[in-house]
């Protein structure tokens, strides 16, 4: 269940900023010749609905119907007793109760399209069998089509209140870096701190990750209980605020900052500028040009459907599509130094072609 407080401030997120996103999906929608698409939201994949409607989940699921004119009907398996709630943090034409989604879905296809129809789903493969059962048993089942491609088309590059919200999220996260405590020892320490940063300053969701000693291992994990930290520990920090994700990753070191450090920094930020929406595979000769160590490794992500953020590149998997600049993304890094590994990660807007790439903050 998401802790955090939602809500909407329409000075942040303006009425006309949502229509515009929708506007935009309508007229791919229109393209395809459909007649509505369906978009699945929960707990663990909001970010799609939440970016057409602002609407994200505390817990439980909905589906947003969205048809070719007209203000988006959201079906939730909430109680009545939320809409109203649910109604002050979104922006759609109709809430309506659906315990059962799948069959208020097909109860208002019905409604609005008594003919035989083209029916579209986000990430149709990803719909719970749960919802999607009713649905292909349907007339519409028949004819129902993966409209991924058209909601990732819009989708990106971010706009500049999707910016703004990355800037605040990204503010946020750095400055509940600062308040990890100089000589933790333990990482509900620094867990603990963290997190009473981040909710305070706005934050709707806090998801750390630990490397606890990054001398024995680099992987960063959830941790379920509590771990000593060693002298030089990773920890990656994914925030959302106003449903736009950012993450970030930072080494820590108990004793002195090795010198090393701040040169892998600076060769972070080169590897930032070197990014660009032409160049989103960093060739091994780029890769040996911006490391100071043995080898990088490196992961590139952004929100292009459902989830918050997902895989567009790898340092071992080229991009099989395209990112246009503008993109708001996160980049992670890890080099292999001489004294140690290194891992950082920061959040950037991705240049156009001819332009470098920057960091949001």
């Amino acid at each position: 269940m998401r802790r955090g407080l939602i809500s909407w401030s329409r000075e942040e997120v303006p009425p006309s900023v949502l229509e515009g996103r929708v506007a935009r999906f309508q007229e791919r929608i229109q393209a395809a010749k459909l007649d509505a698409v369906l978009v699945y939201t929960s707990f663990a994949r909001p970010s799609a609905v939440a970016w057409l409607t602002h609407f994200v989940p505390y817990w439980n699921e909905a589906l947003l119907v969205v048809q070719p004119s007209g203000a988006p009907v959201l079906l939730a398996a909430f109680s009545k007793r939320v809409h109203d709630w649910i109604r002050s943090v979104s922006h759609v034409g109709e809430v309506r109760s659906a315990p059962d989604l799948g069959r208020a879905a097909v109860k208002l296809l019905e409604e609005h399209l008594p003919k035989p129809s083209s029916i579209g789903v986000l990430e149709l493969d990803a719909l719970p069998w749960s919802v999607a059962e009713p649905i292909v048993k349907s007339r519409y089942g028949p004819a129902l089509a993966d409209a991924t491609g058209l909601y990732a088309a819009i989708r990106q590059p971010a706009d500049e209140v999707e910016i703004r919200l990355g800037r605040r999220a990204a503010t946020i996260a750095v400055q509940a870096f600062k308040t990890i405590p100089t000589r933790a020892t333990r990482a509900s320490e620094l867990l603990s701190a963290l997190e009473r940063s981040a909710r305070l300053d706005g934050a709707e969701e806090v998801l750390p990750r630990v490397a606890p000693d990054l001398r024995a291992d680099t992987t960063l994990c959830r941790l379920e209980g509590d771990a000593l930290l060693g002298e030089r520990y990773a920890v990656e920090l994914s925030i959302a605020y106003k449903a736009t994700w950012v993450r970030f990753t930072r080494c820590i070191a108990t004793q002195t900052v090795p010198p090393s450090w701040r040169g892998a920094a600076d060769r972070f930020v080169e590897t930032v500028e070197r990014l660009n929406e032409a160049n989103l595979t960093l060739e091994p000769h780029v890769a040996a040009s911006v490391r100071p160590g043995k080898n990088a490794d490196w992961t590139l992500e952004t929100c292009r459907g459902s989830a918050p953020l997902s895989i567009v590149a790898t340092g071992e998997t080229p991009s099989q599509s395209a990112l246009p600049g503008g993109s708001l993304a996160c980049l992670s890094l890890q080099l292999d130094l001489d004294d140690g590994p290194w891992l950082g990660g920061e959040s950037l807007i991705l240049g156009s072609r001819g332009q470098t790439s920057r960091l949001l903050i």
